[in-house]
């Protein structure tokens, strides 16, 4: 490669870096690592606890228009969280025992062909992009300090995969802390916010086909789920039979009938999905129809004069913008994984990075033993899972952003109006301003004159 093309492009990561740009860095990064399947299935966790979290601003944040938690979500990480989220998470499995395994790995799998193209430079690319914990990670945790308060018992385990394969948009333990409003109306949803702000004949409709549309979303997600446990029922036989004919495991694989009839009833899934996933459509198209009458109302009709009432817009303005970079985020780590998967052949590969990690086992300081442990138990049992989270993150990080963005939609209307109104007021103060001052001008030149 041109010495002076790899220069730019140290340049360039160094800036991403700099600047932050979670989605971008995560995708640099993830051509920078060692393909795995760890480190894709941890990079799906947080996508899935980036889902969760934005279900729980959805869904379990109660809302009103001085709640203080919709500008603490939007904000960026300061240095002292930045210090506070890597302290925290260097006590976890993974991240306490990974600076052993990592060479071992690399020595073993080899690299990412990104890696492999910046040559004898692919070191310096990698100490500017391998941080241990990556931007999409902090910006989860930051998030979940948020819900959950800062004491790290209380927390989720936001890298154990459900295996339950039920309503993967909640987390399973953790206790939500108590955040209140102090004044006004309070919603427990942003979506019923949102809806309190447009006409009131409007209401009852718009809230009967939200209901809806969001029932057939868990309906879509419960199908996903199911060919997603199939699917992974094949890429283990898969991974398997091949650990059994390098004669180091015993295991009976599937017959060719076994696999004919799990690819069978793969394909009568997709057409359930696909079912399933135009009854969505149609709940959806009703919802923002609704919406969009909503909306043509509000432009001619909006309660601007109410402080309460643009304040309540202002924050689910915010609530439902966080949301949509929250999807995006989200879609961008399912994306990555899958592409890494695809490309590197990681899931036949699985059994050769156990036995990567079963050779790191012996570079591990005793008393990180138990940690090493339970990482290796968390990745034998997230493998199981992986794809059906990807699946299933996947339908549902793009059914928050377009909600979010018709939300954000109709906020801004509100917004916008209530902005023109300032810059009326001002505009016409500004007026009398100087109308009055040139009554005053004319006034003193009058009296020069009478003099």
């Amino acid at each position: 490669m041109n010495k002076a093309i790899v220069n730019a492009l140290a340049v360039t990561l160094t800036a991403l870096v700099m600047t932050g740009c979670s989605s971008a860095m995560e995708g640099l990064q993830s051509q920078m690592e060692v393909p795995t399947l760890e480190n894709q299935a941890n990079r799906v966790a947080i996508g899935m606890t980036i889902v969760r979290e934005n279900n729980i601003m959805a869904f379990k944040m109660p809302i009103s228009s001085d709640a203080l938690w919709p500008v603490m979500v939007s904000s960026d990480i300061n240095e002292t969280e930045n210090k506070k989220i890597i302290d925290l998470l260097m006590d976890g499995p993974y991240f306490s025992t990974v600076q052993y395994t990592t060479l071992v790995q690399r020595d073993m799998l080899g690299s990412s062909a990104s890696m492999n193209m910046l040559g004898g430079y692919g070191n310096i690319a990698a100490m500017v992009l391998n941080q241990k914990v990556k931007p999409l990670t902090k910006r989860a945790i930051q998030k979940i300090m948020i819900f959950y308060g800062e004491d790290k018992t209380n927390w989720p385990n936001v890298f154990n995969f459900d295996s339950t394969l039920d309503n993967f948009v909640e987390f399973k333990d953790g206790n939500l802390a108590e955040i209140e409003a102090v004044d006004g109306d309070i919603y427990e949803t942003i979506g019923e916010a949102l809806i309190s702000l447009t006409p009131i004949d409007l209401q009852k409709d718009l809230t009967t086909a939200r209901d809806e549309m969001l029932s057939q979303y868990v309906e879509v997600a419960s199908i996903k789920s199911k060919k997603g446990e199939l699917q992974t029922t094949l890429k283990k036989d898969l991974a398997k039979t091949q650990k059994m004919k390098d004669k180091k495991t015993d295991y009976t694989p599937l017959s060719a009938s076994e696999k004919l009839s799990i690819e069978k009833e793969i394909v009568l899934v997709d057409t359930q999905i696909s079912e399933a996933e135009s009854i969505a459509d149609e709940k959806k198209s009703i919802y923002f129809e609704l919406l969009d009458t909503a909306t043509i109302a509000l432009e001619s009709d909006i309660n601007i004069d109410d402080e309460n009432y643009v304040k309540l817009a202002r924050n689910v303005n915010i609530v439902s913008n966080e949301i949509q970079t929250g999807a995006t985020q989200a879609y961008t780590a399912f994306g990555l994984a899958s592409a890494n998967i695809i490309s590197s052949n990681i899931i036949l590969k699985f059994p050769q990075e156990l036995q990567s990690l079963a050779v790191a086992k012996a570079r591990v300081p005793a008393n990180l033993q138990d940690k090493y442990n339970e990482r290796l138990a968390r990745l034998s049992r997230n493998a199981i899972y992986l794809l059906p989270n990807i699946l299933i993150g996947t339908y549902y990080a793009n059914q928050q952003s377009t909600i979010a963005e018709k939300y954000e939609t109709i906020t801004n209307i509100i917004l916008l109006a209530h902005q023109a109104k300032i810059d009326q007021e001002l505009a016409a103060k500004e007026e009398a301003a100087k109308l009055e001052k040139e009554k005053l001008e004319k006034a003193k030149e009058a009296e020069t004159q009478a003099k």
